[in-house]
């Protein structure tokens, strides 16, 4: 293989590297966004929850730890 056509490979996969990083950035950034978007919502439902229902702090950790138990975080 010539010395050129070796450099040019090179190259290439060198552009290539730099724009899977870009996409990888990309990808990142929006998830984070997703994630803060998400954060907001629930802080939103929980003091909303919280003005319904006041003693929603003291009812929470059992519903949670049931939640916990009997659900999969994973499954859609």
């Amino acid at each position: 293989m010539s010395e050129t056509r070796i450099e040019e490979q090179l190259s290439f996969l060198q552009q290539q590297t730099v724009l899977a990083g870009e996409a990888i950035e990309t990808l990142r950034l929006n998830c984070r966004a997703e994630i803060d978007a998400l954060r907001l919502e629930i802080e939103a439902l929980w003091r909303c929850l919280h003005l319904m229902h006041p003693d929603m702090a003291e009812r929470f950790a059992a519903v949670r730890a049931e939640a916990i138990h009997t659900t999969d975080p994973e499954a859609s």
